[in-house]
């Protein structure tokens, strides 16, 4: 009787576990999405402000950025100073895919991201700077409609993680 009763506790224990780590996996994209807009203000500001190239200006914000972000900054300047003669765009896509692919960016954010790319490369800087502020206008926009769900859904994986085990428990019983 003892055992079956903490058995019971462990699978409580690791379905609730497992629903806190869903739960976290939702705020961690929601982390995600704000320190990517910190970073692509920082481009638009070093686009605007100080009139840098793209390849510098990765290079400036890949020393201030956190890991993945410092890899992919890193990535793209040392790409572009390469000059290998790959299109803007190529590079951008493959550098984006190739680095962020674990940060924890919701897929369609991952997405519209690396087609960003294929506008950013072919622009001169006033228009660079407007197809970053597009960009961070939809970037506003995602982060909104996560935040919104984000409660509800946090929430429900961790109801359903202590449910699944009680129910689990119940049927080993």
């Amino acid at each position: 009787m003892l055992l079956r009763a903490a058995g019971g506790i462990l699978v409580i224990t690791a379905t609730s576990a497992g629903g806190i780590l869903a739960a976290e996996r939702i705020r961690n994209q929601y982390e995600q999405l704000k320190y990517l807009q910190k970073l692509i203000c920082l481009l638009r500001s070093e686009i605007l402000y100080a009139r840098s190239y793209l390849g510098e200006a990765f290079g400036r914000i890949g020393s201030k950025a956190k890991s993945p972000y410092r890899e992919w900054m890193y990535e793209l300047c040392s790409r572009m100073e390469e000059r290998t003669g790959t299109a803007f765009s190529g590079i951008w896509e493959n550098s984006t895919g190739k680095c962020l692919k674990d940060a924890g960016l919701p897929g369609n954010e991952l997405a519209r991201l690396a087609d960003l790319g294929n506008q950013l490369g072919i622009a001169d800087a006033d228009m660079q700077v407007k197809l970053l502020d597009l960009y961070l206008d939809e970037l506003s926009k995602s982060m909104d409609e996560l935040r919104e769900g984000m409660k509800m859904k946090i929430r429900l994986c961790r109801c359903l993680g202590v449910m699944s085990g009680i129910f689990v428990m119940i049927l080993l019983y």
